[in-house]
């Protein structure tokens, strides 16, 4: 006799780590599903890169994924689980990452020259550079 049953997918895993950074540096992720069944993970990683699924990892346990963007920008990571059934779960609150642009140091100096453009071809010609 077979019996029928039924298996629902497994929850949203849930994704924590760095909101912010400074592009060409790896950021590392931990995600994790609370469930009763083993899970494997995948990740979008808003940049049109994906960590494919890896796992499988038993309910609670904490998977880590490192990632690095390479420009800057704000990325939103997605990530959502299946079973070993192949039932995949939906996908997770996504979690916003920005990589802005670094801010350039502006010494005195730096300012003088800038509010007087004229000034170093002047000090140039006077030189005789």
């Amino acid at each position: 006799k077979l019996e029928y049953i039924e298996d629902n997918p497994p929850a949203e895993p849930t994704i924590d780590g760095p909101t912010s950074g400074k592009p060409g540096t790896s950021y590392t992720y931990t995600i994790s599903n609370i469930g009763i069944e083993d899970v494997y993970f995948f990740i979008d990683w808003g940049d049109d890169t994906y960590t494919w699924w890896f796992g499988p990892y038993t309910s609670g346990e904490t998977a880590t994924a490192s990632h690095i963007w390479e420009e800057q920008g704000t990325y939103t990571i997605r990530v959502k689980a299946r079973d070993v059934y192949g039932l995949e779960s939906d996908w997770a609150e996504p979690l916003s990452v920005s990589m802005p642009r670094n801010r350039a140091i502006k010494t005195p100096f730096l300012k003088f020259i800038e509010n007087h453009p004229y000034l170093f071809p002047l000090l140039r010609q006077i030189l005789g550079l």
